[in-house]
């Protein structure tokens, strides 16, 4: 898979942000990926170097909105620790 299709986004949320400052960043990422190729897509991208990569997969589920029935999207989480000194700029990307 070709490095920018891989990676969705980077996770903005509060408990991401206070997870950077440990080394650790969170990024949305296709439901395909591998854990490898996690890795080379950050370290090609960021031109950083990975410590440890961890997935969370979530899958669709019924969900109710007052009357209606809807359902919550799958999607695959990848929490990247990188190595110490290593630092990625969430302001440039986005």
């Amino acid at each position: 898979m070709a490095d920018t299709l891989l990676i969705r986004k980077i996770g903005l949320t509060e408990k991401a942000t206070i997870m950077q400052e440990g080394g650790k960043y969170v990024f949305m990422v296709a439901k395909k990926a591998t854990k490898p190729e996690i890795r080379k897509a950050i370290e090609s991208l960021y031109g950083v170097k990975v410590h440890d990569v961890n997935t969370i997969r979530s899958y669709s589920r019924a969900k109710r909105y007052g009357f209606k029935i809807g359902d919550k999207k799958e999607y695959k989480k990848a929490v990247v620790t990188l190595k110490e000194g290593e630092k990625i700029d969430t302001a440039q990307t986005k």
